[in-house]
C-alpha cells in the first residue's frame, strides 16, 4: 500500500459540492500514477480512472474498491 496522501474529499465532505476540475483530476492522476508505480503508457488510463473516481466522490456515490463491508446480521 503506498504511503501517498490523498487530498480529494470525501462524499459526507461539503467540499464534494464544487464541481470537478481539470486540476483535481490531475493532481488525482498524479497521485494514481504514483501508486501504480509510475508505468509508462498508461497515461490515458490513469486519468479516466482518476476522472470517474473524483466524479463518483462528487455525485455520492463513491465507495472505495477495497472496502469491505460485514453483511452478517447481528443477533
Amino acid at each position: 500500500m503506498s504511503n501517498t496522501s490523498h487530498s480529494f474529499s470525501s462524499a459526507a465532505d461539503p467540499a464534494t459540492e464544487r464541481p470537478v476540475t481539470h486540476e483535481a483530476i490531475a493532481e488525482r492522476a498524479r497521485e494514481l500514477w504514483l501508486e501504480h508505480g509510475c508505468p509508462a503508457h498508461c497515461d490515458e488510463a490513469i486519468w479516466l480512472e482518476a476522472e470517474a473516481e473524483l466524479h463518483a466522490i462528487h455525485e455520492k456515490r463513491y465507495r472505495h474498491p477495497h472496502l469491505q463491508l460485514d453483511h452478517r446480521s447481528e443477533a
